[in-house]
């Protein structure tokens, strides 16, 4: 009898050693692993406008269905594969209909605990076959079982020629998440040639529950005065992605309680340089608060995902895709992007 307990009891401390020691290991892990793919075919030249899109697809696991933790709701991860495969199949499509020249996304995932083991990365690259790839992970664990891995970050893709991408560090949150993994944030930089005119593009994702916003605040001042290097070496730049604040006002028609707002913050234009403009749509919201499953004229909805670019660009278009919150928390953006040579027209900023 004592034999048999013996060697599950051994078992079971064996794993939380391993366990342990894996935890370990991904809290002190500071490199970012990076995973790039080029289509067979060749990329087609880059030319003006340059069509953008910016879009969170919350690891195809915060569809309407789903509310989250970290925001006042009870989930830690989707209800179910079936619905993670649901919202990986409503990306996909919305991808093939509309094919912009670039997509800078923002949480992508590999399939791990977060996606129920749905690999949502492939899944977005089959959607995009004649795109390059490059993706970078801002969370990772490292020696944990499949089951429970996390492997989460920031993808930029293009179906037109470039110098290819790299990362830039930018500030972290001083504690870990959940006391278990450190969120590497970074940006990623892709530059390219258009009809002529060099373009840089960063694709960037800021801190969302970090206290007063102090974090974000460090980050965006490294994230601008990165834009402003390449503006200043002649580059036509945009900065796009999810800001996670407030990018204009808003009154979008809501009823649920305001305490599901205690992340959001109001972008600083202030911190702009002359010239700089933010491009954004506010007739289309392109996030909701996920305290609770998307009931339209209940959640609480705004703007936060969208482009700052620099003076010698020009807003063409910025068009917000109004997807009822069906696949994603974040819904995308779609902007064009001219060169201007001197100070940029108003265009579509708000």
């Amino acid at each position: 009898m004592m034999r048999k307990l013996y060697i599950p009891t051994i078992a079971i401390g064996l794993a939380i050693v391993y366990l342990a020691l894996a935890g370990c290991v991904t809290l002190t892990d500071k490199s970012i692993p990076v995973q790039q793919a080029t289509p067979a075919i060749a990329l087609k030249p880059a030319s003006e406008p340059l069509t953008i899109m910016t879009w969170n697809i919350g690891y195809s696991g915060l569809g309407k269905e789903s509310d989250f933790k970290a925001d006042g709701g009870s989930m830690l991860r989707p209800p179910s594969k079936a619905i993670v495969r649901k919202n990986l199949e409503g990306i996909q499509g919305v991808l093939r209909e509309r094919q912009p020249d670039v997509v800078l996304m923002q949480e992508l995932a590999g399939p791990g605990f977060l996606t129920r083991g749905v690999n949502v990365l492939g899944g977005v690259k089959q959607a995009l076959p004649d795109y390059s790839m490059f993706f970078s992970s801002d969370i990772r664990t490292r020696l944990f079982p499949g089951p429970l891995s996390l492997k989460h970050g920031l993808g930029t893709f293009l179906s037109v020629e470039n110098d290819g991408t790299h990362i830039e560090r930018i500030p972290e949150e001083p504690e870990a998440m959940m006391g278990l993994v450190r969120r590497r944030y970074h940006v990623q930089v892709t530059e390219l040639t258009a009809d002529g005119q060099d373009w840089a593009l960063i694709n960037v994702h800021l801190s969302a529950f970090d206290e007063g916003a102090n974090t974000r605040m460090e980050q965006l001042t490294a994230v601008l005065n990165l834009a402003q290097s390449y503006y200043a070496a002649g580059k036509a730049v945009a900065v796009g992605g999810d800001w996670n604040m407030r990018l204009a006002p808003t009154d979008y028609a809501y009823t649920a309680d305001d305490s599901a707002q205690f992340w959001i913050h109001d972008f600083p234009r202030d911190e702009l340089d002359e010239g700089w403009q933010v491009a954004v749509d506010t007739s289309v919201p392109s996030v909701r608060t996920n305290e609770q499953p998307y009931t339209p004229g209940v959640n609480y909805t705004t703007n936060i995902d969208g482009l700052v670019v620099s003076p010698n660009v020009e807003i063409v278009s910025a068009e917000g895709l109004d997807l009822g919150f069906e696949y994603t928390d974040h819904q995308p953006v779609i902007l064009k992007l001219r060169y201007r040579d001197g100070a940029a027209a108003p265009g579509s900023a708000q």
